[in-house]
C-alpha cells in the first residue's frame, strides 16, 4: 500500500492511488460478506456438504435438521448484511471523492475480502470451534481450504498492487 495521502473532496484521506482507505476497507467487507453468502448457498443449499453446525447438531434427525436450517438461513441474512454494509459504505466512498475511485484497487481488496472469510471459515468455524466439516471428512479438506484462502488473499494484493502503480509498475486504476 502506499504512504502517500491527501485529503479528498470529501475530507477524507486519499492514498496516492485514488482510492481512500475507507474504500479499501468498504471493498473488503463487501469481500467478506459476498464470500459467506456464496458459501452458504453453495456448499449448504445447492450442494448440501454441510450445514454451518452439522458437527454439533445431526442432520440425520427432523431437529437437528431443523436447528441446522435455522442457522443456515441465520448465517446468510448476517451475511448478506455485511455484504450490504460494504457496499453502502463503499457507495458513500465513491460520492465522497471528486474522482470515481479506482476499479483495480477496489477489486482487489473484495478479493482480500473474500479470502479472509473462507480463510476465517477454516481455522476458526472447521478447526478451532469445530462447527462443520465440509463434506463431512474429518477436516481432510482443511489444508487445502486454506491453502485456497491464502492464494485469494494473495491474489487480491497482487490485483490491489498492479491497480497502485506499485512494484508491478501498474497503471493507477485503469484496468
Amino acid at each position: 500500500m502506499s504512504d502517500e495521502t491527501t485529503e479528498s473532496a470529501g475530507g477524507s484521506p486519499t492514498l496516492g492511488d485514488g482510492v481512500t482507505r475507507r474504500a479499501l476497507l468498504a471493498a473488503g467487507v463487501f469481500g467478506v460478506g459476498f464470500s459467506g453468502l456464496i458459501d452458504v448457498l453453495v456448499l449448504h443449499h445447492v450442494l448440501q456438504w454441510h450445514h454451518l453446525v452439522s458437527a454439533v447438531y445431526p442432520q440425520d434427525t427432523l431437529s437437528g435438521l431443523r436447528t441446522n436450517i435455522l442457522a443456515d438461513g441465520l448465517f446468510s441474512l448476517t451475511m448478506l448484511s455485511i455484504m450490504c454494509v460494504g457496499g453502502g459504505l463503499l457507495w458513500q466512498s465513491e460520492r465522497r471523492t471528486a474522482q470515481p475511485l479506482a476499479l483495480r484497487p477496489i477489486a482487489g481488496a473484495a478479493v482480500v475480502g473474500l479470502g479472509v472469510f473462507d480463510l476465517f471459515d477454516v481455522v476458526v468455524d472447521h478447526v478451532l470451534l469445530g462447527l462443520h466439516q465440509p463434506l463431512s471428512q474429518a477436516g481432510r479438506y482443511n489444508p487445502h481450504w486454506a491453502a485456497v484462502s491464502l492464494l485469494l488473499i494473495a491474489a487480491g494484493y497482487y490485483v490491489y498492487r498492479t491497480g497502485t502503480g506499485g512494484r508491478d509498475g501498474g497503471s493507477t486504476g485503469a484496468a
